[in-house]
């Protein structure tokens, strides 16, 4: 009888962990990234450490290696280009293809509603893990707080090409 208690708790608890984890993020953030780059040395730990922090599924992160733009060949870049365009088509993130193409830069996230695509916030540089968990919490309290349509990006530094 015993064991049977136990097993029907912990098939209850796997079930609650599944659907836990299947919950879909609130916030999806984008971070275009290069070996090449030293600011990116600083930005991509801190935002690690910010998302480590924060632990929520609320979260959705994906990293865009942008290391070929520099060092790569001619057919590498070419290859690297379309790639960017059709992962972000298949993941419906073109708000990013399109407002990065007009801003081409790394050491540099982009964060976004998952439902709506409306881009909420853009970090760059050596902004601390501190500050990069505040404007994360701010972002979903953005999603949370306001109607779809109404979540304009708030601080200087998303560019017109986010923005427009």
């Amino acid at each position: 009888m015993m064991k049977k208690i136990v097993a029907l708790l912990l098939s209850l608890f796997a079930v609650s962990l599944v659907s836990a984890s299947a919950t879909p993020a609130k916030v999806q953030i984008v971070n275009f990234t290069a070996d090449w780059c030293p600011v990116c040395k600083v930005f991509d730990p801190n935002l690690e450490r910010a998302l480590h922090e924060l632990n929520s599924p609320d979260f959705e992160w994906r990293s865009v290696d942008m290391t070929l733009t520099k060092t790569g060949t001619r057919d590498q870049k070419n290859r690297l280009w379309i790639d960017f365009f059709n992962n972000m088509r298949a993941a419906d993130l073109m708000v990013i293809h399109t407002g990065y193409n007009g801003y081409p830069y790394t050491g540099y996230a982009v964060v976004i509603a998952a439902d709506t695509k409306e881009p909420l916030v853009c970090m760059a540089g050596s902004i601390s893990s501190a500050d990069i968990k505040s404007q994360l919490k701010a972002a979903l309290d953005r999603v949370n707080s306001r109607p779809a349509g109404k979540r304009v990006p708030e601080g200087a530094d998303c560019p017109p090409s986010f923005t427009s």
